[in-house]
């Protein structure tokens, strides 16, 4: 199709070159070839009368025009998914159709595992891919739809974006069965001395959920140790004398496995809450929605949410 004497699909690939400022990285984001991208460009470029992209040292920049277009174009496109994608009915025993979904393993072990069981049963012809929770890429790549879901703290959701309640937990502290400095209750005092394992995201070493939360009450803790994901707070107190804060249903989880102890927190703090979000364009997107429900109806069943 032709608008204006410009190819549609050419909007695909302007998206791609205007998001990644890169003709090799958009050419891979499009599974195209390398000169097949460098032709779009040349394209583009004829039409607009512009050339978008510039080299400047080792690294392409937008032009002015391009730097007007990004939104424009990303809008656009939007609209155009919106349209084309609209499929108010979904049958799960037939379809074909693969979910990526950015996730903690914390919220994989807790929720999204029974959720595949499930899927198995109900769809098996749907897919998941589960990729980690990266806070600084997940929310850009559901922006750019190129992610069906990303469950998150309410810090990292895009307000631009619907979402909802996946799961609520409470946190808990863990030490090693054989911890000589902690009896049968925590006081606060012994909670501030103790090393603490904690989680930060990211090679930007974002705050976890428990970090976070302890943050935002001023609470300073004793990092002696620090990871990527809460599911290796648990082995990482093991065969030590340092404690963590994770959430219950993973602590639980870890303690039937593990010589641990489950202790309550010294103090009050509020509950994890966990929300799934999408992109808008999606919203009546018959699939998206029995993949909704589905999560929704499994966190009511397992008690995490009411």
């Amino acid at each position: 199709m032709r608008l204006r004497r410009l190819d549609l699909n050419l909007l695909v690939a302007l998206d791609a070159l205007l998001a990644t400022r890169s003709v090799t990285t958009a050419a891979s984001r499009l599974h195209v070839t390398q000169p097949s991208m460098s032709g779009s460009l040349a394209r583009l470029r004829e039409h607009f009368g512009d050339r978008l992209l510039t080299q400047v040292g080792r690294r392409m920049q937008l032009t002015p025009l391009g730097e007007m277009l990004v939104e424009p174009v990303r809008e656009t496109l939007q609209q155009v998914e919106a349209t084309v994608s609209l499929r108010p009915d979904f049958d799960p025993a037939t379809a074909k159709r693969r979910f990526s979904v950015c996730a903690s393993e914390a919220t994989v072990l807790a929720l999204l595992v029974e959720v595949l069981r499930e899927i198995e049963q109900q769809a098996p012809g749907v897919s998941v891919e589960l990729l980690p929770a990266e806070p600084s890429r997940m929310g850009q790549m559901l922006d750019a739809r190129e992610l069906d879901f990303l469950f998150s703290g309410e810090n990292f959701l895009l307000p631009s974006h619907p979402h909802t309640l996946a799961l609520r937990d409470d946190f808990v502290c863990v030490v090693w069965t054989g911890n000589r400095r902690v009896r049968s209750k925590l006081s606060i005092e012994q909670y501030l001395a103790l090393g603490h394992a904690i989680t930060r995201y990211g090679l930007e070493r974002r705050p976890g959920f428990e970090q976070y939360t302890l943050e935002r009450l001023g609470i300073a803790r004793r990092v002696v140790v620090s990871c990527t994901t809460p599911a290796l707070l648990g082995p990482l107190v093991v065969g030590t004398q340092r404690i963590a804060t994770l959430p219950s249903r993973l602590a639980r989880q870890q303690a039937g496995i593990l010589p641990l102890r489950l202790l309550d927190p010294p103090l009050e703090l509020p509950a994890l809450q966990i929300f799934m979000q999408w992109h808008r364009t999606r919203e009546r997107d018959g699939a998206t929605a029995w993949f909704r429900d589905l999560v929704l109806t499994v966190s009511r069943r397992l008690g995490l949410i009411t």
